[in-house]
C-alpha cells in the first residue's frame, strides 16, 4: 500500500471537505431532525482528512484528534437534556479547521515547486476558510441568537448547512442577499471575509497557477 507523503497528502483533505459539504447538504435537505446523524458524519469526514498527515507529525495528529474527540463528546453531551456544550463543540471545531488552515496555508507557501498537490492545497486552503466562518458564524448565533437575517435561532447543527451556505457566499463576493448579517460584529466578520476571499483569490491561487504554468514552460 502506498504510503501518505507531502506529494499527495491534500487529496485526502480535499475529498474530505467534499464529502462534509455534501453529506451536510444531502442530511438537511432529505434527513431533516437527523442531528446525531449529522454530527457523526462531520467528526467521521474531518477525522478521514488527518490521514492526509504525514505520519512523523505526532503533534499535529494528535492535536486534531484531542480536538474531534473533544467536540464528538461535547456535541453528543449536547443532546441530553439539561447539557448544552454547543459552544464547546463549535470552539473545538474552529480550532481543527484553523489548525488545518494554517498547517496546510504553510505547505502550500513555503515550497519552492509547486505541484499538483500544492495546486489542489490552495483549494483546500480556500474550503477551510469556508468553513472557519461558518463555525465563527454559529458560534456568533449561539451567544446573539438574532444576528442573522434569513436564519433561525435553533440548534447549531439545524442550522450548519445554511451557514456554511452563506459563509461560501460571502468568500465568493456573490452576496445573494437572502441571508444577511444584522448585529455590528457579525457584520464585522461578513466584511472580513469578503475581503479575506476576494485577496486570496487574487494573490495565491494567481500566483501558484502562474508559477506551475511557468515551470511547465522551463521543462519543454
Amino acid at each position: 500500500m502506498k504510503k501518505v507523503s507531502k506529494d499527495d497528502n491534500f487529496y485526502f483533505l480535499f475529498f474530505a471537505l467534499l464529502g462534509l459539504l455534501f453529506t451536510s447538504a444531502m442530511m438537511q435537505q432529505l434527513f431533516e431532525g437527523g442531528q446525531k446523524m449529522i454530527l457523526a458524519l462531520i467528526i467521521v469526514c474531518l477525522a478521514l482528512s488527518i490521514v492526509g498527515v504525514n505520519h512523523k507529525q505526532t503533534f499535529y495528529r494528535s492535536w486534531y484528534g484531542f480536538l474531534l474527540t473533544l467536540a464528538g463528546i461535547s456535541g453528543a453531551f449536547s443532546f441530553f437534556e439539561g447539557y448544552d456544550l454547543s459552544l464547546v463543540t463549535l470552539i473545538a471545531l474552529l480550532f481543527f479547521l484553523l489548525s488545518h488552515t494554517y498547517a496546510a496555508l504553510k505547505q502550500v507557501m513555503l515550497t519552492d515547486y509547486v505541484s499538483r498537490n500544492q495546486i489542489v492545497g490552495s483549494v483546500c486552503v480556500y474550503l477551510l476558510l469556508g468553513m472557519s466562518w461558518a463555525i465563527i458564524y454559529l458560534i456568533q448565533i449561539e451567544l446573539f441568537p438574532k444576528s442573522f437575517n434569513g436564519i433561525e435561532d435553533k440548534a447549531w447543527i439545524d442550522n450548519l448547512f445554511e451557514v456554511i451556505y452563506f459563509s461560501f457566499i460571502t468568500l465568493t463576493t456573490v452576496g445573494y442577499g437572502d441571508i444577511s448579517p444584522v448585529l455590528p460584529i457579525p457584520k464585522f466578520f461578513v466584511f472580513l471575509e469578503s475581503l479575506t476571499g476576494s485577496f486570496y483569490l487574487a494573490i495565491m491561487v494567481a500566483s501558484l497557477v502562474s508559477s506551475r504554468l511557468n515551470q511547465s514552460d522551463n521543462h519543454r
